[in-house]
């Protein structure tokens, strides 16, 4: 149109009203001659006078001024360049923006389309659709040259459409160009937000001036709960709606008042997930709508909410990725739900809407300008919605905080608990080799000092980060949950690979390390030697009235039996002994039970959502780290709780372990226990009266003399002191064995009964099976019997001489012995190790209890929480993994009383079928 304008005017030689202007056509105005120039008959003619020389025609230079070649011009060398046309008077001509001289003209090479002085590639493909052919020309036209303000909204509601199509990107945004930055056209709608060197995507969220602050609890006169949106709507017969709240709009599945109500507090991670029928879309009165979102500041004004577009950088290269940050964003100021304008061809949606918050770091209370972000679908065939139906549509709020405050706390935190790691790890292993000095003969010291500082280094590291984790969830859990002026928000869940991954590898490292030292602390317990100790002396005594009912056979075995200890006692002991071995304070049962209850019945379980208060929703998705703390805390709490019941009623109640001493004294049977080279642990079961073997009246009559005080006293030490007036009743003792007397144990008893009890499985090895039996057939039970009373009278001698020797063999720990377990400073000196008598040392709270589960409750109790933890993280099922913990439970015990059973009958000779 223009050149056809040109072409009349050039021929009708538009005259201007001034006298020094000529007509320029190209551009539809009067201008100037150039400098050097004069006009004559409406052409520019250079000055014949200029430089002397007389011309009387202008060199067509670009630069539109008279030059002399050599005194004299060259009019046959003068010509315009390639994007440069020459006028009727003999002028050159610019081209505007990027068009090219094409055979004098001004215009577009190949199959470039000129709009508006500007050749936009493929234009003919910009409005190619059904839709786009009946609006875009017209729209196009009126916006352009006739400004028109419903034009321009239909055009651009038309370039929102584009830009979902990568091949027509940059076609639209040429366009777009055009017509908005070229022409200066008033009316047309700014839907791209052009960045700049000043104002930048980044700038653009972080600086945008909101006066508004922000909290967690209530609206206040300054600050808001509840960030005000707003939202037009355009349609694309140009017009447009009032400014009205932002209620479910951007919502495609259902939701009730209180959902909205819910997603429009701040700092709720809210989030509406599900599949939509799309056939209702197929209908033709449903319409496409626009939107552009505005916030309502403090203030009353209103601040327009960016738009990011997945996979769309405005050059119509697409993106790398779909990121959801704003660092070199092109956003945009408008954006649809569904698109059905290309019925019955296709339809687009957007299959991901999040509005996207990061909280200010420059000013307190406050937040960054929040922005949309929003991912379409493929085009969806008709066919494939009449047939499919269902599509997924996920919507959700989602506030951040910078990660670099949050990241450089947790790594510092987790380089103190390293270097704590270290520090107690080093101390365990210097106190291990204190308690197991290098002269007591172990095979390869040095070699089983690594190994046993490998398996100290994974406990260690282990039970640090568990308190590490521990803690560090339970800060967020309670400044997230409780905090009512904005203090720190929850990592970005969409970005799990950055801000969640290290969390559960680091989760996942402990749980493993834990696992490997549960069964190595389970197979050590498993692998300490036991010998039991019989003070009997009396026959055994049977009622003689029942002789007079018994035949002769039957007296006569009975007579023959009178002159030797029973067995039973010793069996009942051991008994007593292998059920104490996984006897637990804490009930796994129980505890799951209530863990149950509180999780899913009072639905505790949605507290792990991440939302800062403490209400219950389940349109809020979970966090992890807030579900972690939470199963965490619970589970040992309960566990805590029946640790801390059972100390309170344990006058009434008492364990198992202490009334397990009370039954040694009882049977008259002592134990001793080593666990170590050099280190054990020594149960004293004399009975105060000198034998238990009888009738239950005898029993009873023992307890009822013991009750007067007849009789001697239970405890080891038989003398009292001011300071020591407990010494009469106390039965238990910690050891720390002298080399002279672990050499006796290992030759007079264990090397002798291993070599008795291996000889019987090679002439028995068809009984053998994984481990070998501990009483295995063929064994020759008397001689063993010898071999147990031989170092029996051998200990009993060791006893009678600490006994008498009390005052030097028996101590207290000091303070710094007990805490860090160390061991007596005369286990290092030389005379230590030609000494026959141990030390022992006052041991109240029965610390032999370490051999069984219930020696170690807090250890045991933090695996369960860390293996429920495991399965919720796995699963995100309480139920499965209530059940799976049992199951995995139920495994460990069985496991712990098979091996400690085994080792139990192989340490005794008690056959296991005796053991149940």
């Amino acid at each position: 149109m223009l050149f056809i304008l040109f072409i009349i005017q050039s021929i009708n030689g538009q005259v201007c009203e001034t006298a020094d202007q000529f007509y320029n056509p190209l551009a539809s105005k009067c201008e100037a001659c150039p400098a050097g120039t004069g006009l004559i008959s409406n052409q520019c003619i250079c000055d014949s006078t200029i430089n002397g020389v007389p011309v009387n025609s202008v060199c067509p230079a670009e630069t539109n001024l008279c030059v002399s070649d050599t005194g004299s011009w060259q009019n046959s060398a003068c010509s315009c360049s390639g994007h440069a046309i020459t006028l009727p008077t003999n002028i050159c001509q610019q081209c505007p923006n990027n068009q090219i001289n094409v055979s004098g003209k001004c215009s577009c090479s190949g199959s470039s389309f000129a709009s508006d002085n500007y050749c936009v590639n493929l234009y003919v493909n910009v409005f190619s659709d059904d839709i786009a052919q009946t609006l875009g020309p017209k729209a196009y036209d009126g916006c352009n040259l006739y400004n028109d303000m419903v034009s321009c909204q239909q055009l651009a509601n038309l370039f929102i459409l584009k830009r979902s199509t990568v091949s027509t990107e940059k076609d639209f945004n040429y366009l777009y160009n055009a017509v908005l930055t070229f022409q200066n056209k008033k009316n047309m709608p700014n839907i791209i937000h052009e960045a700049s060197t000043t104002v930048t995507s980044v700038t653009l969220i972080e600086n945008t001036p909101i006066q508004m602050q922000v909290n967690f609890k209530e609206d206040r006169a300054s600050s808001l709960n509840k960030i005000p949106f707003y939202v037009m709507e355009y349609y694309i017969d140009g017009s447009v709606s009032e400014l009205k709240p932002l209620q479910n709009q951007f919502q495609l599945c259902s939701t009730s008042y209180g959902d909205t109500d819910l997603a429009s507090n701040f700092g709720v991670s809210y989030k509406n997930d599900c599949d939509v029928d799309f056939t209702k879309y197929l209908d033709s009165n449903y319409k496409t709508i626009f939107y552009s979102v505005w916030i309502k500041d403090i203030d009353g004004s209103f601040i327009q909410v960016p738009i990011k577009i997945a996979d769309y950088d405005g050059n119509g290269n697409g993106e790398t990725e779909n990121e959801y940050g704003y660092t070199n964003t092109k956003f945009l100021w408008r954006f649809f739900m569904v698109d059905n304008l290309k019925s019955p061809s296709e339809i687009i949606y957007a299959k991901q809407v999040r509005l996207i918050s990061y909280l200010s770091t420059q000013e307190d209370d406050k937040t960054f300008l929040p922005y949309f972000y929003i991912i379409y679908s493929e085009p969806i065939t008709i066919t494939s919605i009449e047939t499919e139906k269902y599509y997924p549509v996920k919507y959700g709020h989602y506030y951040y905080q910078a990660k670099t405050s949050f990241y450089t706390v947790a790594s510092a935190l987790l380089i103190v608990a390293h270097v704590f790691i270290i520090i107690v790890w080093f101390i365990r292993i210097y106190v291990w080799s204190k308690r197991n000095p290098s002269y007591t003969g172990q095979n390869d010291w040095c070699m089983y000092l690594t190994i046993k500082s490998f398996y100290v280094l994974l406990d260690t590291w282990a039970e640090v980060i568990f308190y590490y984790l521990a803690i560090f969830t339970g800060y967020l859990f309670c400044f997230f949950k409780f905090q009512q002026t904005i203090y720190i928000l929850m990592p970005d869940l969409s970005d799990y690979a950055n801000n969640y991954r290290p969390f559960e590898i680091l989760f996942y490292m402990m749980f493993a390390c834990r696992l490997i030292s549960m069964f190595n602390l389970i197979l050590r317990q498993a692998d300490v030697q036991v010998f039991f100790i019989d003070w009997e002396k009396s026959e055994v005594l049977r009622p003689r009235e029942l002789a007079e009912k018994l035949d002769n056979n039957i007296l006569r075995m009975v007579e023959q039996a009178q002159s030797k200890q029973s067995a039973w006692r010793m069996i009942l002991i051991a008994n007593e002994f292998n059920e104490l071995q996984i006897y637990r304070i804490v009930s796994v049962e129980w505890t799951l039970l209530f863990v149950g209850f509180f999780l899913e019945g009072l639905q505790w379980i949605d507290l792990g959502q991440e939302q800062p208060n403490l209400q219950l929703d389940k349109t809020i998705p979970k966090n992890y780290v807030l579900q972690y703390f939470l199963c965490t805390f619970l589970y040992m709490a309960i566990g805590l709780a029946q640790i801390i019941i059972q100390k309170l009623f344990d006058i009434w109640f008492p364990i198992l372990v202490e009334d397990f001493v009370d039954l040694c004294a009882i049977s008259n049977v002592s134990i001793l226990i080593l666990d170590d080279v050099l280190h054990g642990y020594y149960i004293h079961g004399e009975n105060p009266i000198g034998y238990a073997e009888g009738s239950s009246e005898h029993l009873a009559n023992c307890l009822h003399y013991e009750a007067l005080g007849k009789g001697k006293k239970r405890g080891f030490i038989q003398e009292s002191s001011l300071q020591h007036q407990d010494d009469v009743d106390l039965q238990t003792f910690e050891l720390f064995l002298p080399m002279r007397f672990r050499e006796a144990y290992e030759k007079v008893y264990n090397q002798e009964l291993k070599q008795k009890t291996d000889n019987a499985q090679y002439q028995n090895y068809n009984e053998i099976r994984i481990l070998r039996q501990g009483v295995p057939d063929g064994l020759d039970m008397a001689l063993v019997q010898t071999i147990k009373d031989t170092f029996s009278f051998y200990l009993k001698d060791v006893l009678t001489q600490v006994r008498t020797n009390f005052a030097k063999c028996v101590r207290d720990k000091l303070p710094v012995q007990r805490f860090f377990d160390y061991p007596p400073a005369d286990l290092e000196e030389g005379y230590f190790k030609e000494q026959s008598m141990p030390v022992f040392f006052r041991d109240p709270d029965q610390s032999f209890k370490s051999m069984f589960f219930c020696g170690h409750e807090f250890f045991f109790l933090i695996t369960d929480t860390m293996i429920f933890n495991f399965w919720m993280i796995l699963t995100n099922n309480t139920y499965l993994s209530l059940m799976l913990t049992y199951l995995i439970s139920a495994g460990i015990f069985n496991f712990r009383q098979w091996v400690g059973e085994r080792n139990l009958a192989d340490q005794s000779k008690i056959d296991s079928r005796f053991l149940i």
